[in-house]
């Protein structure tokens, strides 16, 4: 990625990161915060950024299943402001950012 495209890819991925810091403590919620930084560094580094644009997305999908069929509908209320500002960063901002810059995601 060159440094053009980095800094075009950077506020997207700050904002994701952002919303992800938001979701309450619990397993997927970690998952979903760890993947999100693994993305800043990937990002950082302009390496590995689509699998971890990947595993960021898989997250996600686990913690809609999680909601789904684990936990009380009512606790997955609260956090779902957080968690809708956070997809709508992902589709609206990284995936746009990420493919104008040539990745494959």
């Amino acid at each position: 990625m060159s440094q053009k495209d980095f800094e075009g890819v950077l506020p997207a991925i700050q904002t994701i990161e952002k919303f992800a810091g938001r979701l309450p403590e619990g397993d997927v919620e970690g998952h979903i915060r760890r993947s999100a930084h693994e993305l800043t560094l990937a990002g950082e580094q302009r390496c590995g950024v689509e699998a971890a644009c990947e595993r960021l997305t898989q997250a996600m999908r686990q913690l809609d299943e999680h909601n789904t069929t684990g936990r009380l509908r009512r606790d997955f209320e609260n956090e779902a402001p957080s968690v809708t500002r956070l997809l709508e960063a992902i589709q609206e901002h990284l995936v746009p950012a990420l493919r104008r810059a040539g990745y494959q995601v």
